[in-house]
Parts: structure tokens; C-alpha cells; sequence
């Protein structure tokens, strides 16, 4: 293992050099956002969008690993463009998001029913702890870019948060972002 130098476009999170990509599609949201009507409406006349893009650097054999998450900005009604929002499959394993351009917001739930939101904007690194739920959503006009770094042994899990959602919501209210509870959260 070397050390190695990774460029971050901090406009557009391109990496280079990278060793992993993928980009999610609206389509693949049609369960997370609760105005379903909307949903099928923007998927109808915009067609199925992106709605993000995750970039990554992985050394081999490192026991860390960092990447990038570009946000498009949109809406679903009035609830913003999300990720998936997960925990950590490694119960253990934190993660740090810094921000580098674009705004947004960082929705965080433990297992034990505590909830924190963390205003994404340029400059700022938020501190994801173990065992924490957290989902970023793009608040803004322009795209959300922001670099992740975590343990690779830390995996996902996705499943929980599909099953029974966030326990905060992300809407607009005369263009301003308000962190909500969500009818919808199962405990």
C-alpha cells in the first residue's frame, strides 16, 4: 500500500483517480417519498431522473475508505431529493460528510428514538456516531456535493430505513427547507 494523492472536483465530486461509481434514478425512490401521486407525475413528465451519484476511492488492503455523493436538486411534492438513508450494517462504525458546495440537510435517528439534523452547507464536516440512521437531502437550487469517508468494513443497511422510514422529513414551505416528523415512521 502507497500513499496516494485523490482529486475532488468540488463542484461536480468527480474523483481522480476512482475505483467505484454508481448512480441511483428516481425510479428507485418510488416507496421513500409519500406523496405518491407527485412521485408518478415527475416520473411521468421528467422521466426517470438522477438523483444522485456516489463516487469512491478504495485502497486495497486500507481500512478506510472515502468517496464522494452528488445531489441533484428537485422535489417530490414538497419533500426534497434524498438518498436512500441507511445505518451502518457494523453497528460500531461512524462516518464524517464535509460539505463542499451546495446546501442541504443531514437527518439523523438513533435506535433509541433520539433525532438530530445537521445543516449541510460548504464548510461544514458532520459527524455521523455509530449506530445512527442518517439520510442526506438537497435543500438547495444547485447540486449537493459532499465527501464521505468511513471504515470498509462498516457495509450498509438499507433495509430498515425501506421498511420503516426516517423519523424526520425534509419539506418546503414557501421555499424554505423545515425538518417535520414523519406520519409515516414505524417504530
Amino acid at each position: 500500500m502507497l500513499p496516494e494523492g485523490v482529486t475532488i472536483d468540488p463542484l461536480t465530486g468527480a474523483l481522480t483517480p476512482r475505483t467505484g461509481e454508481y448512480t441511483k434514478r428516481l425510479s428507485e425512490f418510488r416507496s421513500i417519498y409519500r406523496d405518491q401521486k407527485a412521485f408518478e407525475a415527475l416520473l411521468e413528465t421528467a422521466g426517470d431522473l438522477v438523483t444522485y451519484k456516489v463516487e469512491e476511492y478504495r485502497a486495497e488492503n486500507s481500512d478506510i475508505f472515502f468517496g464522494t455523493t452528488t445531489m441533484m436538486p428537485g422535489r417530490v411534492g414538497d419533500e426534497y431529493f434524498m438518498t436512500r438513508g441507511h445505518y451502518h450494517a457494523r453497528r460500531d462504525r461512524g462516518e464524517i460528510y464535509y460539505t463542499q458546495s451546495g446546501h442541504g440537510m443531514l437527518v439523523l435517528h438513533s435506535r433509541d428514538g433520539q433525532t438530530r439534523n445537521v445543516v449541510m452547507k460548504p464548510g461544514v464536516c458532520a459527524f455521523i456516531p455509530p449506530d445512527w440512521a442518517h439520510r442526506s437531502v438537497n435543500t438547495g437550487r444547485m447540486p449537493l456535493v459532499f465527501t464521505w469517508c468511513c471504515s470498509q468494513d462498516a457495509g450498509h443497511d438499507y433495509d430498515e430505513i425501506a421498511t420503516k422510514g426516517m423519523r424526520t422529513l425534509v419539506t418546503a414551505e414557501n421555499d424554505t427547507a423545515v425538518c417535520i416528523p414523519n406520519p409515516k415512521f414505524t417504530s
